[in-house]
């Protein structure tokens, strides 16, 4: 009679973790945009400085700062290599979100389609909720921001 019983319980136990693995996985499908930001500004501490300074000074509120997103690539089905993508403020103005990326003398930005295209579309394809990316030159005292449309061909 105890095999029964056993048998019970364990189809109980498979019953409860497949009902909470799919209600899990139908909540990560529905969940709003926003709450990946949302999760962000939690993530990144905020420490005065002058791009800090340059930001709320054109009348952005400054969310978190220092982000690291971890990435796995994979070449010709080989072993995955972890490598991450850096941006350095999440802000916020006018009830819009913004990416913030600091111009850094060792890494100039390229002021070319191009240019910006291959230096910052990923993190517009990885936050889509986001207004646009700005790039903050806090030497310059000078903010620029940058959108990307797809644009419909015609032929």
């Amino acid at each position: 009679m105890s095999r029964i019983g056993d048998w019970f319980i364990f189809l109980v136990v498979v019953a409860l973790l497949l009902w909470w693995a799919a209600h899990r996985f139908n909540r990560w499908l529905h969940e709003p945009p926003s709450l990946r930001l949302r999760r962000l500004m939690r993530e990144g501490p905020v420490e005065p400085d002058d791009s800090v300074a340059l930001l709320e000074s054109n009348g952005y509120e400054v969310l978190s700062g220092k982000h690291r997103i971890p990435l796995a690539v994979s070449i010709d089905g080989g072993p995955m290599q972890a490598t991450r993508l850096y941006f350095d403020y999440l802000v916020q103005k006018d009830e819009l979100y913004y990416l913030v990326k600091l111009d850094r003398a060792r890494k100039p930005i390229e002021w070319t389609a191009a240019g910006l295209r291959e230096r910052l579309l990923a993190y517009t394809l990885l936050f889509p909720e986001c207004e646009g990316v700005i790039i903050a030159d806090p030497k310059g005292q000078a903010l620029h921001t940058v959108r990307f449309k797809v644009e419909d061909e015609q032929g």
